[in-house]
């Protein structure tokens, strides 16, 4: 996620992030109606955990040896439910979060595959408090569940007259999260979570293009709300992506243009069984604005959330600060 330029200067002054970066919401709102509805609208709102939607964008595929160090905070309010048909749920239905991610990474200088051998670790603290038209609330807070990965970054190639660079990361989240059977909403999974991802940029003079395209997997949670009365439920597969595109106003100063999307294609299940129309979808849409120096960035990034289906839709405001720490000698 840095320049060209300053990656031609000196390779090892600044690393990309290699993560899956902060999780919006790190929580499950499994079946939050089921509490509160009734089951014809409590079968379609199992759903998949919180993902990277737009937490990383521009010049996301740069990266070098070196240490890195990042802090997410992100607010995130949904003031509409949407269900299978994209039609908002009647009521004030409000949700709210407060989060901020620390993440860690290493590149090293050990080759594999023609790409510099990485390493991360990303842990989540989120707030979440939710308001449904009944007039039932519900407020949590707490660590959200570890995220750990591995993967190659590549160095910058000359590609016609620019620069293309890319890594690959596998990102599996361990079930460490505050997690309770007592409640419909949490704040950990109680699930094993599987999200690589293929990261890109392209950058020439001073326009650049960003993407990072992810699979999500997810196990089953045998131990769900009690409330629920069933036995066990899984969140269904899904692709995600998020891409950008911004421009060097000024040295080290880039706006832009970023954006999300993330489609589910498996039902979720319950009890072994396929939940009917219970698919998501979201697209978030909105600009952003890149400063800083050869070794500590900030990140500022909006969106708001379109064609939503069985999910929140609201807007999100994401803040990143970045800091490397270059690593120095021969591989």
């Amino acid at each position: 996620m840095t320049g060209r330029k300053q990656i031609e200067e000196n390779l090892g002054i600044r690393i990309a992030g290699v993560g899956v970066g902060v999780r919006t919401v790190a929580l499950l709102i499994v079946g939050v109606f089921c509490a509160f509805a009734p089951p014809s609208l409590c079968f379609a709102q199992v759903q998949l955990p919180a993902v990277n939607l737009g937490q990383t964008n521009f010049e996301d595929g740069f990266g070098a040896p070196g240490w890195f160090i990042e802090e997410f905070p992100e607010s995130y309010v949904a003031g509409e439910l949407r269900d299978g048909h994209g039609n908002m749920i009647p009521g004030r239905n409000r949700l709210t979060t407060y989060s901020t991610t620390t993440h860690v990474a290493y590149i090293s200088r050990k080759r594999v595959l023609g790409g510099w051998l990485s390493g991360e670790v990303l842990q989540p603290l989120v707030e979440v408090d939710i308001e449904l038209a009944n007039g039932t609330s519900s407020r949590v807070r707490g660590f959200a569940d570890l995220i750990v990965g591995t993967g190659l970054q590549w160095a910058p190639k000359k590609v016609g007259s620019g620069v293309f660079v890319h890594r690959f990361v596998l990102d599996v989240d361990a079930p460490t999260g505050t997690y309770s059977n007592s409640r419909p909403v949490n704040i950990g999974n109680h699930f094993v979570v599987v999200n690589p991802y293929y990261a890109l940029t392209y950058e020439r003079k001073k326009i650049e293009f960003s993407a990072r395209l992810h699979y999500l997997w997810n196990s089953t949670n045998n131990d769900p709300y009690v409330g629920f009365g069933i036995r066990n439920m899984q969140p269904g597969q899904a692709f995600h992506a998020n891409y950008a595109t911004s421009y060097e106003v000024r040295k080290n100063v880039r706006l832009g243009f970023n954006g999300y999307w993330l489609q589910q294609v498996t039902d979720h299940r319950i009890n072994g069984i396929a939940v009917p129309n219970s698919l998501e979808r979201t697209i978030g849409l909105g600009p952003g604005l890149q400063l800083g120096s050869r070794e500590i960035w900030f990140h500022l990034n909006s969106y708001i959330e379109k064609d939503v289906r069985n999910r929140s839709s609201g807007i999100a405001v994401t803040f990143r600060i970045s800091k490397a720490l270059p690593s120095k000698g021969t591989e």
